[in-house]
């Protein structure tokens, strides 16, 4: 079975940024916000096997750009597949309860 590459776009490292600080901060957790840096990073690295196990977005336009979603937790990781070069584009990670629709 080929592996795949896995791309982390500036966009989906930035959000990554923002939820640890965000849980640091805010729960004054900082521990449980490396814990979800590393869950979310093991789950991104994890695609590099099969990441067609992941459902294409169901949104007409999203579809139509190769758009996939792993579940985490409370976040989704959106990305893309590149079958020719064997490379997983991590587009997004976004909080679950934010209108990604819209903001993707």
């Amino acid at each position: 079975m080929a592996k795949y590459r896995v791309d982390i776009t500036e966009p989906a490292e930035n959000y990554l940024v923002d939820i640890v600080k965000y849980i640091a901060s805010q729960w004054s957790a900082p521990f449980s916000a490396l814990d979800m840096m590393d869950l979310l990073e093991e789950a991104m690295t994890g695609l590099s096997e099969l990441p067609q196990r992941c459902p294409v977005i169901r949104d007409e336009r999203l579809s139509q750009m190769g758009y996939r979603k792993l579940i985490v937790k409370n976040y989704f990781v959106f990305f893309s597949i590149d079958e020719k070069n064997k490379v997983v584009n991590v587009e997004r990670i976004l909080y679950v309860r934010r209108d990604w629709l819209r903001i993707l």
